[in-house]
Parts: C-alpha cells; sequence; structure tokens
C-alpha cells in the first residue's frame, strides 16, 4: 500500500515547454487528490511540495498521538505555513538550473516511515526521563523542546540534498515564513525564560514614561517591579509581560499573510512582522502606563475592574492602527502584480 501511495506521487519536473504541455493534461504520476486542490498550472516541484508537507502534517500529528511527550504546535504550524506554496502557481525554472526528478522511492518512503517509528520508541522509552523537563524554563527544557523538533527531521529523507536546494531556490519565500513560525510563534515560553531581564526592561520604562504624569511616583526593583503611586500601586507580574498580545498579533499578521500572500513583498512582509512585535511590545508598554497614570488619577477601582479586558482591546486597536500603517507598504505594486502573472 505504501509503495503504491508513493508512487503516485512520483512527479518529474520537466523543461518549461514541457511543463506547458502537461499542464493541459493529466499528470500521470500525481494523486487526483492533488490534482483537485493545486490547479493544473501549478506546477511538478509545487504539486510534490505539497504532497510531501500534507504527509509531514499527517505523521507528525501520528507521532504526537502515540508519543504525546513530542507534543507541541510549532512543527504543526511551521508545516501549515510552508503549505501556502500551493496557493500560487509556480515559477518557471531559469535557463541556469537542470531539471530534475521529484520522485520519492520505496527506499525513501520506508525510510521516511522507519524514522518517525524509531523517534516515537524512543520517545516513548524515555518519556519518564523527559517528563520531569516538560514545561520547565531551563536547560533541560530547551532541549527537550529541541527533541520536539526532531519530528521534522524524516522529511528531508523523501528527497536527495540537492533536489531539496531546488524546492528550495523555487520556494525560498515560503520556507523562510516557515522557519520564521517555527521559531517564533508562540513565544511564551522564550518570554517566560528571559522574564528577570525583560521584566526590568518594561518595568523601567513603564516608569519613565508614567512618572511624567504622576508626581510622586516611586519604583522598586524586583522579580515583579512595583511602581509606586499616591493613589494605586501598580505591579508588573509576569502575566503583564504582554505575553496575550504577542500571541495575538501572531494570529492576525498570520491570517493576513495567508490571505494576501500572493500580492504581498516577502521581503517587507518579513521587515513588518518584527516591527510588529516591537510595536507590541511599546503598545503593553503604553497600556501599563495608561493603567498607571489614571489609577493615580481617580480612576483606581475602574483599573482594578477592567484592566484585564481593556487589556485585549487595547491589543486588538494597536494591531489595527499598525496594520494600516504598514497593509500598503507591504502589498506588490500593480506592474509588480502584472509581472508576477505574466510569469506564472
Amino acid at each position: 500500500m505504501i509503495r503504491v501511495l508513493f508512487e503516485r506521487a512520483s512527479v518529474t519536473v520537466a523543461s518549461p515547454s514541457q511543463a506547458g504541455m502537461a499542464s493541459s493534461n493529466k499528470t500521470p504520476g500525481t494523486s487526483r487528490l492533488v490534482q483537485i486542490i493545486l490547479p493544473s498550472g501549478s506546477g511538478q516541484a509545487a504539486r510534490f511540495l505539497f504532497f510531501a508537507l500534507v504527509l509531514t502534517l499527517g505523521a507528525i500529528a501520528a507521532d504526537q498521538f502515540f508519543s504525546p511527550i513530542l507534543h507541541t504546535t510549532s512543527p504543526l504550524w511551521a508545516t501549515a505555513a510552508f503549505l501556502l506554496v500551493w496557493r500560487r502557481q509556480e515559477k518557471p525554472p531559469s535557463p541556469s538550473e537542470t531539471p530534475g526528478s521529484f520522485s520519492i522511492s520505496k527506499g525513501r518512503a520506508t525510510a521516511f516511515v522507519s524514522l518517525h517509528i524509531v523517534l516515537v520508541a524512543a520517545a516513548r522509552w524515555l518519556t519518564p526521563a523527559l517528563q520531569p523537563l516538560a514545561g520547565k524554563v531551563t536547560f533541560g527544557g530547551f532541549l527537550l523542546a529541541g527533541v520536539k523538533l526532531c519530528v521534522l527531521i524524516p522529511t528531508l529523507l523523501l528527497l536527495p540534498l540537492v533536489e531539496w536546494k531546488k524546492v528550495l531556490r523555487l520556494y525560498a519565500s515560503e520556507g523562510i515564513a516557515a522557519l520564521v513560525v517555527l521559531i517564533t510563534f508562540f513565544p511564551r515560553r522564550a518570554l517566560e525564560s528571559i522574564w528577570p531581564w525583560y521584566g526590568q526592561v518594561l518595568g523601567q520604562f513603564v516608569y519613565s514614561l508614567s512618572r511624567l504624569l504622576v508626581q510622586g511616583l516611586g519604583y522598586i526593583k524586583d522579580l515583579a517591579p512595583t511602581l509606586t503611586g499616591p493613589d494605586l500601586d501598580v505591579t508588573i507580574v509576569q502575566g503583564c509581560s504582554g505575553i496575550n498580545g504577542f500571541e495575538l498579533f501572531d494570529f492576525l499578521f498570520s491570517l493576513v499573510v495567508v490571505l494576501d500572500w500572493n500580492r504581498l513583498r516577502k521581503n517587507r512582509t518579513l521587515i513588518a512582522y518584527f516591527a510588529g512585535l516591537l510595536a507590541m511590545f511599546l503598545g503593553n508598554a503604553l497600556r501599563i502606563t495608561v493603567f498607571v497614570v489614571l489609577g493615580n488619577h481617580g480612576f483606581a477601582g475602574s483599573v482594578m475592574r477592567f484592566h484585564i479586558s481593556a487589556g485585549w482591546i487595547f491589543f486588538s486597536a494597536i494591531f489595527l492602527a499598525y496594520l494600516c500603517l504598514t497593509y500598503s507598504w507591504m502589498l506588490r505594486g500593480k506592474n509588480s502584480s502584472a509581472e508576477s502573472r505574466s510569469a506564472a
């Protein structure tokens, strides 16, 4: 069964003229499901990569089901991000690129499945030793997080390295997007690990802004810094670090990228993403500053009652303002869009 499945997913990249002829006919080596989802002009490399990524998603989900210690969302989200590849047509290979054969042999299919089985077996065997490290902000906790990312390694066996290089040359933007998601999506553990330093930076920044508007404001340096005011003392605990704001930004920004992937300038989008994280940090500092100022000017009760729900409204408003400022800058111009359509 495995042999039949992979033989049906075997595709070959032909020359541009051959690819044009193939686009009008059914590709004999491609599964019917991929033909339905992908347009006929998407290109053979796109079809292969789509199949490989769907296969990877299924294998990672199976790994986490049979070995819960491997559970993490980062590889799943990163693979899903790379699946953006099916939303655009493949660029024709440049004359300098030698056409290659993107096919999964029986041996590579067996190696892919076997390595996933080995990873699951090893993780189940090591679970008693790894379980105490789960969720810990320690070296062991980060080591376990690295082990969880190993579920992506078997995918490299589906093609020779030289063929993967050709795929990544065609889809470098999607690869970078997937890598960014893999590293930065859901930054809760990262912020928790740097909280002793990050908390002081946030506290000092809020104090510098707030004391301009609140007379007699004091600052107590601690793991959870406290701003002492005449009417209200505000302690910046780890829950006020802006983690929820960063996560909300990740979700909303990713939605924009998915919907407008073909229209975006990829380099500008990458810059806008990291600049947006900085904007969320500044927005979080401004949010706490507003609470400090209002709490020490007669609104202490309201601040204590509504500061959590107001935070979500504040973060959403910051994202919408940031998107309004950067959206048109990230988009391709009309000439660029016409050129990309003619090249596809």
